[in-house]
């Protein structure tokens, strides 16, 4: 919406248009406002009116309410259903003995009225009112839509889709869920980290692009299955599924989403010198977790926290490079997807069977 009792941002004049069939009319009201400095198109009929709202896009319109082919009511309840047109005001231009549909128009959102026969002084009074009332508005969408991409860097896509949409599903109180949980550790991550730290080791400027690289395909293929993606702060990475938008099938979005990222992956390394490759080494578990806003008052941020968790976070070293390894719980609910085979290989300390996802060549 471009408004500005002097369009300023826009290098034009303010634009209204005046949706009105009788002609002497509409000529006055155009020669009062062309005579203040506005930009101003005419409309006779309905039709004709909206096709110019939505071509032509005014910071205000007026609207006589009895027009040949429809009702004035029509044009005014369309724009205020459309989410691109919603915040144009519109003022109403009605004699004084139509109070009934007067009362209406204000009901489905018009912003105000203009009583015929009307004081010109009114009118522009009126017309700048409402352009000082855009300009707040659409200062206030910038500034909300500047801060929304800011989140949008911190926050991933279904929470920000849960906020939108059911926001009690993020604020409210912390519930026990099943979860299915994609951990992954990153080969080689720590001895190229120790390699940066030294004067003569790979640049760091490198290394981070390199690691920014690894880190986009988990997200993308995490986020394209609906989950959660988290950065676990000790070389890994984390995501879960069925919260906060719940999917029934979570174990199965959880498995594609780790065989998407090995293989986009293993095309990554194609493009990448050995020293700028992390093998990603995979843990997938199934279980029930606490989830919801965790933290004070200052800070908070949406996790899981459980055996679950846990689990699949300690599991994802021990995993074979570039292996996807998957607990009983786990296995349970996709048996019969791919073939597995049981990790004979698993250290003596690991209390529970394991299994590897077999994967074609």
């Amino acid at each position: 919406m471009s408004t500005g009792q002097s369009g300023e941002g826009t290098g034009r004049p303010p634009r209204v248009l005046i949706i009105e069939d009788n002609p002497n009319e509409a000529k006055a009201l155009h020669d009062l406002l062309v005579w203040n400095g506005f930009e101003v198109a005419v409309a006779a009929t309905a039709r004709q009116g909206w096709s110019r709202i939505r071509s032509w896009r005014p910071d205000v319109v007026i609207l006589d309410l009895g027009l040949p082919d429809a009702d004035g009511l029509m044009v005014c309840r369309a724009m205020k259903a459309d989410a691109e047109l919603r915040d144009i005001p519109v003022l109403i231009l009605t004699g004084r003995t139509a109070i009934g549909e007067l009362v209406e128009g204000l009901r489905i959102g018009a912003e105000d009225y203009v009583t015929k026969p009307y004081d010109p002084r009114e009118v522009l009074a009126r017309l700048h009112t409402q352009l000082r009332l855009g300009q707040r508005i659409a200062s206030l969408k910038t500034y909300h839509l500047r801060w929304w991409n800011l989140l949008r860097s911190f926050i991933p896509s279904p929470v920000m889709q849960a906020l939108q949409k059911k926001p009690h599903e993020i604020t409210g109180p912390a519930r026990m869920q099943p979860l299915s949980v994609l951990a992954v550790s990153w080969s080689g991550l720590w001895e190229r980290i120790r390699e940066a730290a030294r004067p003569e080791g790979l640049p760091a400027g490198t290394l981070h692009q390199a690691l920014n690289r690894h880190l986009g395909l988990f997200y993308e293929s995490v986020q394209a299955e609906g989950g959660i993606p988290f950065p676990t702060g000790n070389g890994g990475t984390l995501a879960w599924f069925n919260a906060p938008i719940p999917s029934p099938d979570h174990p199965v979005r959880a498995l594609r989403a780790a065989l998407a990222l090995r293989e986009r992956i293993r095309r990554l390394h194609q493009e990448l010198p050995p020293p700028l490759r992390f093998t990603p080494r995979f843990a997938l578990h199934r279980g029930l977790a606490l989830v919801g806003l965790m933290g004070g008052s200052s800070y908070r941020h949406y996790t899981p926290i459980g055996e679950v968790v846990e689990t699949a976070r300690r599991l994802a070293p021990l995993a074979p490079e570039g292996e996807i390894l998957i607990t009983p719980a786990f296995h349970e609910a996709v048996q019969g997807l791919l073939p597995v085979r049981p990790w004979t290989e698993a250290p003596a300390f690991v209390r529970m069977p394991l299994y590897v996802v077999v994967m074609r060549r």
